[in-house]
């Protein structure tokens, strides 16, 4: 049977990841107030890894409501962690199945794990990641992820990051074939990290064969000028843009004769 890894977009940076024997990964998991999704937060509970870029009303969404009643790992920043044990209603340990992970892994910079056949990697994003403790304004590290999903699919997930050397790093370190991107601001008046120009720039630094665009809002004219980019930047990558309708990619593999 031909393996098949299944890429869902939901808005906002919201990616499900669902690896050929079912295993489920979640990226950035907004959900209940993202207007680009009919998606019901419940059709998450089944998720086996969350990963949560930063803290972030349309990144770190509904990560807690999801740990509450699921039995997923969850790989962040450590200040995410730190807002996660604050605000879980169930005891975390009732769910801990890896020793070696646990379920709540703070993860930095150049830090590795193992889920099953699943490598993640934790890599450099040039933006914020702000909370507040009593009342007073936290700002904290944010991070990007790049998962090796299985043999032969690479998933380069940014965050919100602003365009920076560093992405071409990515390519030179895990080659991913897969990526999403994010190419405006979400909302009106809202910061915007790399706007349609940068991002295409940044998909070409990274190589990646199939790109996401995500991270902006309708009617803002940003996927309409990020693809124009894209034709002259990067036309080789195939563009995923439709919203809630899933995708394959097909795992590289080798055979011996």
């Amino acid at each position: 049977m031909e393996k098949k890894t299944k890429f869902t977009y939901y808005g906002g940076m919201c990616v499900l990841v669902e690896r050929s024997d079912g295993f489920k990964m979640l990226f950035d998991p907004y959900i209940k107030k993202n207007k680009q999704t009919d998606a019901q937060l419940s059709d998450f509970f089944d998720v086996d890894l969350i990963f949560v870029t930063h803290h972030a009303g349309d990144h770190y969404g509904d990560v807690v409501e999801i740990l509450d009643n699921s039995k997923a790992h969850l790989v962040a920043p450590s200040d995410c962690i730190y807002y996660v044990k604050k605000e879980v209603q169930k005891p975390l340990e009732e769910a801990k199945k890896d020793p070696e992970n646990g379920r709540l892994c703070a993860s930095a910079y150049g830090d590795e794990r193992v889920f099953g056949v699943t490598k993640t990697h934790t890599v450099n994003a040039v933006h914020l990641s702000k909370g507040s403790v009593n009342g007073v304004p936290v700002y904290g590290l944010p991070s990007g992820f790049v998962v090796e999903i299985e043999n032969g699919v690479t998933y380069y997930h940014p965050g919100d990051t602003a365009l920076h050397y560093d992405i071409k790093l990515v390519r030179e370190l895990f080659k991913p074939n897969i990526m999403c991107v994010g190419i405006s601001n979400i909302k009106p008046l809202a910061s915007r990290e790399m706007g349609p120009r940068e991002a295409a720039i940044s998909c070409s630094w990274v190589g990646a064969d199939v790109v996401i665009p995500t991270h902006y809002f309708e009617g803002s004219g940003a996927m309409e000028e990020f693809e124009r980019h894209m034709e002259s930047i990067y036309p080789q990558a195939q563009i995923k843009k439709d919203i809630g309708k899933p995708f394959y990619m097909i795992p590289a593999h080798t055979e011996d004769v």
